[in-house]
């Protein structure tokens, strides 16, 4: 499954999706609403050593992207104008409704925020760090190699 984000009326709007194969080729079916895409503008390139764990490592990952696009932090939840992020609860809300940020070459929504801290390791090493990269490029998580080198290490430690 992943992000798709259509235009409607000049707006867009962000589904999880699916492939599915019929006797016709390949179809996209839509699972899911996501919410209301917001693009981010990148406004610095801070990057901070993630902690050990990989929950604390995930969440650190996260805030720091978000403080690079203008958020401002206050324990779990971050803030920019009217767009709340939740690490508590992994949500993402404009106001009050599901939100999806758009950020990088990913988005940033209450599907790839659960996705990211219910990730589970592969019986292999490169399936596992593929999964990984997979998800925090979904996520629209820009990590230095060093960051994604410790990220993936924590994973076998928790």
């Amino acid at each position: 499954m992943f992000v798709r984000v259509k235009n409607i009326k000049g707006k867009p709007y962000a589904y999880l999706v699916e492939n599915e194969w019929t006797p016709w080729g390949s179809r996209q079916r839509v699972t899911k609403y996501l919410g209301k895409t917001h693009k981010l503008e990148r406004l610095s390139e801070n990057i901070q050593p993630l902690p050990k764990g990989l929950s604390q490592s995930i969440i650190t990952a996260v805030v720091q992207e978000l403080k690079n696009h203008g958020f401002i932090h206050d324990e779990h939840v971050l803030k920019n104008e009217t767009i709340t992020v939740n690490l508590n609860e992994k949500t993402v809300r404009h106001k009050t409704k599901p939100a999806v940020l758009g950020m990088n070459e990913g988005y940033l929504c209450d599907h790839t925020l659960q996705q990211l801290f219910a990730f589970q390791t592969e019986e292999r090493p490169d399936l596992s760090a593929k999964k990984l990269a997979n998800l925090t490029l979904e996520a629209g998580l820009k990590l230095s190699q060093e960051q994604f080198v410790h990220l993936f290490e924590q994973t076998s430690g928790e």
